[in-house]
């Protein structure tokens, strides 16, 4: 009799971890590339967002990803690819990446090999990723990646799908192409689901620096008059979504917008990552109100703080961080520590070493 209930439990356990282990293969895995191990740093912009098909995003590599050979960043000379798809909201120079910072608070810094064209143009160029952005970028970004390779990339080849344009993953070189306000759907191939990606409006400003503009002799910058800067279209936030339901709302860099209350009724975003430094983006406070009114995820990531906001992985009292995280009133918040990974569900509920939950009774004043 002992022996049949030992037999029984084992097989219940049994099939306790086999459905945990299930469940958790279908989770979308997001891993924070940081400048500091363990930490929430000033530069730091850096997702790698990797879908339970195996397409992997980079989001912003920016000053804290050092070139396409991070051993944080997967191998490009691998079968399944490296890095399959890189997005940037507006070529500026955090985003793209002018300098690498080598501390937390990015005060030492060292060169990035092409310095004129950038981190993120040689990262996709390695990788052979896929650039997908918003504006006027597709120009720039070739003329960035012809110069760390020599040779211009194509225009990334979708494919009609039914009502998607399919772009298929891993790629044998570099490609660009433009989203405006459409969707492309990026599909690892073998695989008949894919990660939709739609561009979706922000408030910043989306100029590229003289100094990484090319001059018209086809000399790297600076290639505008003095007090001008490269036009590259419209700044722009993403919505992400994966094959497992979560469905992303990346800000970018934006002050707070009412265009996000129509995406969340539209999309229905369940994680959202905010940008709240208050002075090139949003502060904490219109932070709180755009996800608790507008945006209305499960889980908010909040990024761009652009100050060392933690300390030994805990949230450093005072600061903006601390600020927005007081604030909310209910939902998960996951600080982003850097190379600790974030594991989140088709529901959006995510969960990781900077997990904190918030859910107290709501004051309206707290919000005003």
């Amino acid at each position: 009799m002992v022996r049949t209930k030992s037999l029984v439990s084992l097989l219940l356990f049994s099939t306790i971890i086999l459905g945990w282990s299930s469940a958790h293969a279908q989770n979308v895995t997001i891993t924070p590339i940081g400048s500091q191990q363990g930490e929430f740093c000033v530069g730091d912009r850096a997702l790698l967002f990797v879908d339970p098909t195996g397409v992997r995003i980079l989001i912003a590599p920016g000053r804290t990803v050092n070139g396409s050979g991070d051993p944080r960043l997967p191998n490009p000379s691998d079968p399944s690819g490296g890095v399959h798809v890189v997005l940037i909201d507006h070529p500026h120079v955090d985003h793209i990446g002018d300098v690498f910072f080598s501390n937390c608070a990015g005060t030492t810094t060292t060169p990035f090999k092409f310095p004129s064209a950038g981190n993120a143009p040689e990262i996709a160029s390695v990788h052979n990723s896929a650039v997908l952005v918003g504006g006027e970028q597709a120009s720039f970004f070739t003329q960035k990646i012809k110069d760390v390779s020599g040779t211009a990339p194509v225009s990334c080849p979708t494919i009609p799908v039914g009502v998607d344009n399919v772009l298929s993953v891993p790629r044998t070189s570099p490609c660009v192409v433009t989203i405006r306000g459409g969707t492309i759907t990026v599909s690892f191939k073998g695989q008949t689901q894919g990660v939709k990606i739609t561009t979706i409006p922000a408030f910043h400003s989306a100029g590229a620096s003289p100094a990484e503009v090319d001059s018209l002799d086809g000399i790297p910058g600076p290639g505008v008059a003095p007090g001008l800067t490269g036009y590259a279209g419209s700044e722009t936030g993403y919505i992400i979504r994966f094959t497992n339901g979560l469905t992303v709302l990346w800000t970018g860099d934006s002050g707070l917008i009412s265009d996000w209350a129509t995406d969340s009724e539209f999309y229905r975003p369940n994680l959202a990552v905010v940008h709240m430094d208050g002075l090139f983006t949003m502060g904490p406070d219109e932070a709180v109100f755009a996800v608790e009114r507008l945006i209305r995820p499960v889980t908010v990531i909040p990024e761009h703080i652009n100050q060392v906001s933690t300390s030994g992985g805990i949230v450093v009292p005072g600061l903006r961080l601390d600020a927005f995280i007081s604030k909310l009133h209910r939902g998960r918040v996951v600080v982003p520590l850097s190379g600790q990974p974030i594991s989140c569900d088709g529901e959006g509920s995510c969960t990781g070493q900077g997990l904190i939950e918030r859910d107290r009774g709501r004051d309206r004043d707290d919000l005003h």
